[in-house]
């Protein structure tokens, strides 16, 4: 089952703007965009509020147009330590056949990101005051995983490090309010996606 799938499943595609990610092109997981590009480069340059609307059509959820399968694959791929985090929760919620991983992790994935713009939209915030505010908890975590990803996979305290990691990068706001509502979710929707 494709990602686009699992979100026709879901029904939110209505709820939020979802956009797809052609296959092929460079691998950028599943994220949710608060800002646009020319927002985002306004401040970057000029270290200032762009003086024009916000383009709405930039922002939400963009997810990668692949298979679940490749989906698991390439996030275990890219993202060890967040795939780990998630398939965590999940086997903690669901009971799961090992033939259906990639569906409850491509379910857990979509929800968690819908959670983010659910988070973004009560925060009323405009989309840079958003990210800005996003920043200050999110640097010093990103800061402890690049040296996560120094260590080689063989070094002892590693696994201790990596769960210690989990458990901060998941106390941040925005990723608590995410996996909140995935958690909420994700058992229903992986109940219609075996169906």
């Amino acid at each position: 089952m494709r990602l686009a799938e699992v979100l026709a499943v879901s029904g939110l595609a209505k709820k939020a703007p979802f956009h797809l990610l052609p296959a092929g092109s460079e691998y950028q997981g599943a994220h949710c965009r608060f800002i646009s590009q020319a927002e985002l480069q306004i401040w970057l340059n000029e270290r200032k509020q762009p003086e024009f609307p916000p383009d709405e059509q930039e922002r939400g959820i963009y997810l990668p147009d692949v298979y679940a399968s490749d989906f698991y694959f390439c996030e275990q791929q890219h993202n060890y330590i967040s795939t780990l985090a998630y398939m965590r929760m999940i086997n903690d919620l669901l009971p799961l056949e090992i033939e259906n991983y990639e569906l409850a992790f491509a379910a857990f994935v979509l929800l968690h990101e819908y959670g983010h713009w659910l988070h973004f939209r009560r925060c009323h915030k405009s989309g840079l005051d958003y990210v800005l505010w996003l920043n200050k908890f999110l640097a010093p975590v990103e800061r402890q995983r690049e040296i996560l990803d120094l260590l080689p996979n063989t070094e002892p305290v590693k696994e201790a490090l990596v769960a210690e990691h989990i458990d901060v990068y998941n106390a941040m706001p925005q990723e608590l309010s995410a996996n909140k509502y995935a958690l909420k979710h994700v058992a229903g929707l992986y109940a219609k996606l075996i169906k």
